[in-house]
């Protein structure tokens, strides 16, 4: 019963909201000239979902609302992928895998993928879609895991997680050449910070790193967090620290905040942001500190992007273009 409470809440909350947003549109016009009906109500609805779950008194519903999250993959994608319910280094875990021509059977690329959610939500369930469809661009072999998520795990719980899945996929035999690992948002900052703690432990390096919109300083110091507050869905995260997930530890420990870290020896970056979003300035300074130390790092910013745009406009010539980059630096980086 508490599950359909939880879920008539939210439905009308993003209902209201996309009602007041469709008038004021119809009379104001849009908020960004470049966006279309669909790009603008996608945000308004998924900023008053994210509010009102936010708001709502019982954490434990909204959990097992999320957990009950079993999306298809789209039919296209169904024709070339497979999605398998694995477990990585003792974490529940999805794996996408082709199912058709298109990758190489001996030595496919293989992306440990670090899902998003502020390191409070998300699960490879609620990321499976875009997943498939980055796996599917870049032709690579996919492994999303679940790591422990705050408030009942605090840092430094997500990135030992993301450790161990690492290491259990080199000891599984995939070569590091051929091996990224990404993530968005969260899990962007989070795959980040795997590569600064993988160099400082000496363990051997992927190939690289794609970052969608890193979630990369939990300080929150961004100017982006204020100028773009009206034009991302992000709930009106605050200016001040992380502590649900950092408890009383230091923001500024590059292993939760990577704009704090030195990428030497870090291997090559292909760096996402959108132009609207309100942390857009994490993945602006990630990529200063990185190229400042000789990190290989390219940053792509879609000028009138929202956050993890890829992840939920899939047709968007934005998207299409962040899918065709992402590919384009697979092959040159595992190429390389």
């Amino acid at each position: 019963m508490k599950g359909v409470l939880v879920s008539l809440r939210l439905g009308l909350a993003v209902l209201w909201a996309v009602l007041r947003r469709t008038w004021h549109r119809l009379i104001h016009g849009p908020a960004i000239a470049s966006w279309s009906w669909a790009v603008e109500l996608r945000m308004v609805a998924l900023r008053a979902f994210l509010d009102a779950a936010r708001e709502h008194p019982d954490p434990q519903a909204r959990s097992r609302l999320e957990q009950r999250i079993d999306p298809p993959l789209p039919k296209r994608l169904r024709r070339v992928l497979r999605v398998r319910k694995t477990d990585l280094a003792g974490l529940r875990a999805e794996k996408h895998e082709a199912i058709a021509t298109g990758l190489d059977p001996e030595l496919p690329y293989v992306l440990l993928y670090l899902h998003g959610g502020g390191y409070l939500a998300g699960s490879a369930a609620t990321h499976r879609r875009w997943v498939a469809n980055l796996a599917w661009a870049i032709g690579a072999e996919a492994h999303v895991p679940n790591y422990r998520l705050a408030p009942e795990h605090q840092f430094p719980a997500a990135l030992e997680d993301a450790m161990a899945a690492y290491k259990e996929l080199l000891a599984e035999g995939v070569p590091p050449g051929r091996l990224f690992v990404g993530g968005d948002s969260a899990g962007g900052g989070l795959a980040a910070a795997l590569l600064l703690r993988l160099r400082d432990e000496n363990e051997p390096l992927p190939a690289g790193g794609l970052l969608f919109s890193p979630y990369a300083d939990l300080e929150h110091t961004a100017d982006s967090i204020r100028e773009n507050r009206a034009t991302d869905y992000i709930p009106s995260v605050e200016i001040h620290p992380n502590t649900i997930y950092l408890g009383d530890h230091d923001p500024r420990d590059p292993y939760a905040s990577p704009i704090y870290g030195d990428f030497d020896r870090i291997p090559p970056l292909v760096v996402f942001a959108g132009g609207r979003e309100m942390i857009r300035d994490d993945a602006v300074r990630l990529v200063d500190a990185a190229t400042r130390a000789g990190c290989d790092t390219v940053l792509h910013l879609a000028p009138d992007m929202y956050h993890v745009w890829p992840a939920l406009l899939p047709n968007h010539p934005e998207t299409l273009r962040a899918l065709s980059l992402s590919a384009q630096y697979v092959q040159r980086t595992a190429g390389a």
